[in-house]
């Protein structure tokens, strides 16, 4: 039996159409597979299927529709959750891309190019707006992704959506922005982007420290968002403490271990510092190490997230046996067919 075939008949043949945004963009995905990664889909699909039998709908497949996500984070959760490899892969291509041409991620049109209404600029000004239009995408996807992944529980999701977000600061060499955190601190909730500002915070102790010119408008902000304030004034002692230079301690930077020498702590954070499993690991070894990289094949989901085996030990072995034998193109399908095409898609 090829990985495929056998991948195909762990998923089961039900389906869930899943409608997301107002514009109710279309997906479809298996059923096993959601309920198996998340209590919130798991729920939602059976209150649909009550409702369904309410109604004696003949639809086969059960239909969620999500108005308040964004169809364009929605491809992204998709990808991460068929397969992992091909998620890292689309993020590492784009964090590419987007630190070619390093701007700040509030930029206007202005700054991209001073002298914009040349004729003989003409082509470079426009390609400057759209490849800066598209960092700035790429950065709010990923941390919308975040907070989807916490309203559905999906801690994993969070802590790679993390890890792409300090990838792209570093490589684009941003600071953090006024605007991001009025977002953070005005417009979402603390259970949802909690880890989102704890990095915020670092950001934003470097981003002052390193003497931006910017101070005036954070002070400002200080006073409109007490909470920031006192995460600010938390985080400075903690530094403080421990002797850190903000200078040079940078958020950006995720250092490829917990356990850390002394000269290593100076420059950068532990890798699971933003993690939601940071307590619990302390100077351990990050889970996803041990489980986060696996083949798509083998369903992580379902057996870290949930406590529950989507494929069963004769399963895996049969798989292992049979892992030699089989080619990169072997994989699970995911519902977004056309990557060339779709919004995924920065090029």
């Amino acid at each position: 039996m090829s990985t495929r075939r056998s991948s195909r008949s762990r998923l089961g043949s039900e389906m869930v159409q899943v409608l997301v945004g107002k514009e109710q963009r279309d997906f479809r995905m298996h059923k096993k597979l959601l309920c198996r990664t998340s209590v919130f889909f798991r729920n939602h699909i059976e209150a649909a299927q009550q409702e369904s039998k309410t109604t004696k709908s003949e639809s086969e497949d059960s239909v969620l529709w999500l108005p308040e996500e964004s169809p364009e984070v929605f491809e992204l959760f998709i990808v991460w959750l068929y397969d992992r490899r091909a998620f890292q892969a689309y993020v590492d291509s784009a964090v590419e891309k987007a630190s070619r041409n390093r701007h700040s991620p509030t930029s206007s049109p202005s700054r991209i190019s001073p002298a914009r209404h040349s004729p003989s600029r003409m082509g470079t000004t426009r390609h400057a707006e759209t490849t800066d239009s598209e960092r700035r995408a790429l950065r709010w996807n990923l941390v919308r992704l975040h907070l989807f992944a916490e309203v559905i529980d999906l801690p994993a999701l969070q802590d790679d959506s993390m890890d792409a977000l300090q990838d792209l600061y570093l490589r684009c060499d941003w600071d953090m922005s006024p605007g991001f955190i009025t977002f953070l601190y005005g417009d979402c909730s603390l259970d949802n982007a909690v880890r989102l500002r704890k990095w915020a915070v670092a950001m934003l102790a470097w981003t002052l420290h390193g003497g931006d010119g910017t101070s005036s408008e954070f002070e400002k902000l200080f006073a409109v968002f007490p909470k920031l304030k006192a995460d600010y004034g938390m985080h400075f002692n903690k530094m403080a403490a421990s002797k850190a230079d903000l200078r040079i301690k940078n958020p950006q930077l995720r250092l490829p271990m917990n356990n850390l020498r002394s000269e290593e702590r100076l420059f950068g954070f532990r890798q699971c510092s933003f993690h939601s499993h940071r307590s619990a690991v302390g100077e351990g070894v990050c889970p996803h190490l041990v489980t986060g990289q696996e083949d798509s094949d083998d369903m992580e989901t379902g057996s870290t997230l949930m406590g529950e085996d989507i494929i069963s030990e004769e399963e895996d072995e049969e798989k292992l046996e049979g892992e030699a034998g089989s080619s990169d193109s072997e994989v699970i399908i995911t519902p977004v067919c056309d990557m060339e095409t779709s919004f995924l898609d920065l090029s």
